[in-house]
């Protein structure tokens, strides 16, 4: 007899749980989707408090139209659960994705409209050592992104709003509902991780 989803949470649930809860519900069973799609709910209060905290600023109207996106973007992949982590933990990511992409594209799309139609001709698309320099980045940027990928989500997620949203142990101790130490040794085994991945990269 499986134990109710109700009951899973109230002893605190774990990864391996959490995908017996993403299995039953992907059967469809009532109750497991019902309990499922109360404990995504975390995507609204995320989605809120990480524009607080990142400052992105964006409105609510902006807001809700990323809560909608997260939601369209976990639903089908739903099957990718492995349980490594909380589905907390697995959603998080894609609130935090979904939030930069529609900060980044109404950035872009309000510096289109002030700068109008720019001079082209301003762009040496000719210098060769710049776009090498470029080329190296990107390549870089991709072998970073591809390693980071490979981590578990929890790790991964302290990791690139450690370093890329440049958040403090504590801070993210207080968005995740974690202990700062556990924050700091799940970005301590990550970025060991990374490290020798990378160099067995470069050894290769």
């Amino acid at each position: 007899m499986h134990p109710s989803p109700s009951s899973l949470t109230e002893r605190g649930s774990t990864g391996p749980q959490d995908l017996l809860l993403v299995t039953r519900a992907l059967r469809s069973e009532r109750d497991a989707a019902d309990e499922l799609l109360q404990r995504l709910s975390c995507i609204h209060r995320f989605t809120f408090r990480l524009n607080r905290t990142l400052g992105y600023g964006l409105p609510t109207d902006a807001l809700e139209d990323v809560v909608q996106q997260v939601y369209m973007a976990v639903w089908p992949r739903l099957r990718d659960f492995a349980g490594s982590a909380a589905i907390e933990s697995w959603v998080f990511g894609f609130c935090r994705n979904c939030l930069r992409a529609e900060a980044r594209r109404r950035r872009h799309a309000a510096v289109s409209l002030d700068a109008g139609d720019a001079d082209s001709a301003t762009i040496d698309v000719n210098a060769p050592e710049t776009a090498q320099h470029a080329a190296e980045h990107t390549e870089g940027v991709d072998t970073l992104r591809a390693e980071l990928a490979r981590l578990a989500p929890d790790e991964r997620t302290v990791v690139e709003m450690r370093f890329f949203d440049e958040l403090s142990f504590e801070h993210i101790a207080r968005l995740l509902a974690l202990p700062a130490s556990t924050i700091k040794d799940r970005c301590y085994r990550a970025m060991s991780r990374l490290k020798g991945r990378l160099a067995n990269r470069e050894s290769a």
